[in-house]
């Protein structure tokens, strides 16, 4: 079917970004009001702490200018997402890309004036103005690194750097994506097809297993050609984050990016304790996946195969889909619920591909709007559990906006997933308490089961992977494609266990991870399941408090810790009980799964 052009999309079909801004000139109006409102700042270079009422007028202008420019950042990116190919969209996009930069300038004397002095001082000035207070834990969270800053000089020279730090990713996603020829596979109708980074998902999943195999030997053995190359610029990565993590004093890279959300690194080790004392589960999933396809022994070539023999052969509109959620999440309570009817009655998503769309899902938005869904709606029960799940976001989002001050509204990326995850867990608990077909169940089951082994599993193995070559690289050792793959194949060994034949050409499979340039990123998701998964648990079970605490959760934003906020929900990741649990879940839907079959 022809992809339609976004023009001949029905209005009550899109998100109405008209409520942000009605058009173009009222955009070029605001990107040069905030241009003007930037040079209010310059006056308070070297007068921040003068006293009370100069550090609330500093902190105050600084969150208008911040705050009004997200919202035209968040405007600007979405246009752009409506439709890529827009030249006038893009040449927006710039200019305020471009005021980004701008403020980030402007702003570079703050932290390092601030903390010329005390914490103390900052208390004393918030007895003498009250209004301080709102700022508390933002300024705590600066001066709880103070012994990590840098002097101005060295912050702006750091600071300037910005640009030519981080490029690595860039370089090997066009090594990845654009400059690789994987050639072509011939598909199950006998079709050639091209190999590509995208083709890849799709193709290891076919059902013929001659097809599965080739793609999997063939991609990575153009992979293993270039490990070098790619495993240069991800050293080189990893490089810039040693640097950084010495020249700002901390005892390792893990510990820099893990204290920018006071994360106990224990956490860290805890996750990868605990997956690794109940590795016999995974194992026993490989095993039901090898019977089930009825083979005489599993490759990773075969692990992709979704275990059901429904096709996917039932649509739904998004009116039923709207349905489906509404009732999967009436759980949650009437408030949260009318809130949800909100998001369709009053256009904050954008469900179907155009020409030019960005791919994919994501919510969106910023303090003074409301949520925004970008969605790439085709009926698949997938598409389905993807609403719900950016929902999540979006209640998470504007419960947040709701209840908190700008300055503490945004919550961190450690809580980020936790509220769209759990209702992607109450989502398919619905289905499955609804359904009264067999097929259909094992098709829900099989996701679930794919969910966990693909989000704490593999998560895990990669924080595992990430964790051992940051060790090596801040520890003086030369990082080379050789040694980040064999560590890479002794950890899938691992992983897979004996009764999976671990084929040698994975051991290049790290390259096509770009997480990996991210550093100490992947192990949240693993997190975020496990703590959505307790939160479910407690919500479906009526445990005393669950919901109302889960509910005080979504009004945090940013105003704590994250690991304390998802203590509110009842959540405790310094434990190991919460992953533990997790996995329990795991090992529930491996038994339901097996009697079904």
């Amino acid at each position: 079917m022809k992809e339609k052009l976004r023009s001949e999309i029905g209005r009550q079909d899109k998100w109405n970004l008209e409520d942000i801004y009605e058009n173009k000139e009222k955009v070029l109006e605001e990107i040069s009001r905030i241009e003007t409102k930037l040079t209010e700042l310059k006056p308070y270079v070297g007068h921040i702490l003068d006293c009370a009422s100069s550090l609330y007028a500093f902190l105050s202008l600084d969150s208008d200018i911040d705050r009004d420019l997200s919202i035209l950042y968040v405007y600007a990116h979405m246009k752009c997402d409506e439709d890529m190919g827009n030249e006038e969209n893009q040449i927006i996009k710039g200019k305020v890309d471009l005021l980004a930069t701008k403020l980030g300038e402007a702003t570079s004397f703050a932290i390092p004036e601030l903390l010329k002095a005390d914490f103390s001082l900052i208390e004393t000035y918030m007895k003498e103005e009250p209004r301080l207070e709102a700022y508390r834990y933002p300024l705590w969270t600066i001066y709880r690194k103070k012994e990590h800053y840098l002097s101005t000089e060295e912050e702006a020279i750091l600071s300037r750097l910005g640009d030519v730090f981080g490029n690595h990713d860039e370089t090997a996603s066009l090594l990845r994506n654009h400059d690789l020829d994987f050639g072509t596979i011939q598909n199950e109708e006998g079709i050639e097809v091209p190999l590509t980074n995208s083709s890849y998902s799709s193709l290891i999943e076919s059902k013929d297993r001659n097809v599965r195999k080739q793609t999997f030997q063939k991609f990575y053995e153009i992979y293993g050609q270039f490990a070098s190359s790619i495993a240069s610029t991800l050293a080189s990565n990893i490089k810039e984050d040693d640097a950084i993590a010495k020249i700002r004093h901390y005892k390792s890279t893990r510990h820099m990016y893990l204290s920018n959300g006071n994360i106990d690194e224990a956490i860290y080790d805890n996750l990868i304790e605990v997956v690794h004392r109940h590795l016999d589960l995974l194992y026993r999933f490989f095993d039901l996946k090898k019977e089930y396809l009825g083979l005489d022994e599993l490759h990773l070539y075969d692990i992709y195969v979704p275990m059901s023999n429904q096709e996917e052969k039932k649509t739904y509109t998004f009116l039923e889909a709207k349905e489906m959620v509404l009732n999967a999440l009436s759980i949650l309570g009437d408030e949260y619920v009318e809130t949800l009817k909100k998001a369709f009655d009053e256009h904050w998503i954008d469900i179907y591909p155009n020409k030019g769309k960005k791919s994919g899902a994501y919510s969106w938005g910023s303090y003074g709007t409301h949520p925004y869904i970008l969605l790439n709606f085709q009926g698949r029960l997938d598409d389905v559990s993807t609403l719900a799940h950016e929902l999540g976001h979006s209640m998470h989002s504007y419960f947040s906006n709701q209840k908190q001050p700008y300055q503490t509204s945004s919550y961190t990326i450690f809580v980020a997933e936790v509220a769209s995850t759990v209702n992607e867990l109450l989502f398919y608990h619905y289905l499955l308490e609804h359904s009264n077909d067999k097929e259909e169940k094992m098709r829900i089951l099989s996701e679930l089961l794919e969910l966990f082994k693909g989000t704490i599993y593999r998560q895990t193995m990669f924080a595992e992977f990430e964790d051992n070559i940051h060790k090596l690289s801040f520890e003086g050792e030369t990082l080379t494609g050789e040694t980040m793959s064999n560590l890479y194949y002794d950890l899938n060994k691992l992983y897979f266990g004996e009764n999976v034949i671990v084929d040698s050409e994975v051991r290049y499979e790290w390259e096509r991870i770009s997480h990996f340039y991210s550093s100490y990123y992947v192990y949240q998701y693993a997190t975020g399941l496990s703590a959505a998964c307790y939160i479910a648990d407690g919500i479906l079970n009526h445990k005393e408090g669950a919901l109302d605490h889960y509910l005080e959760f979504l009004t945090l934003g940013g105003s704590m810790d994250p690991v304390e906020e998802l203590k509110v929900a009842g959540v405790d990741l310094t434990k190991p009980e919460v992953v533990e649990s997790a996995l329990l879940m795991f090992e529930h839907y491996l038994d339901e799964f097996k009697n079904m079959m």
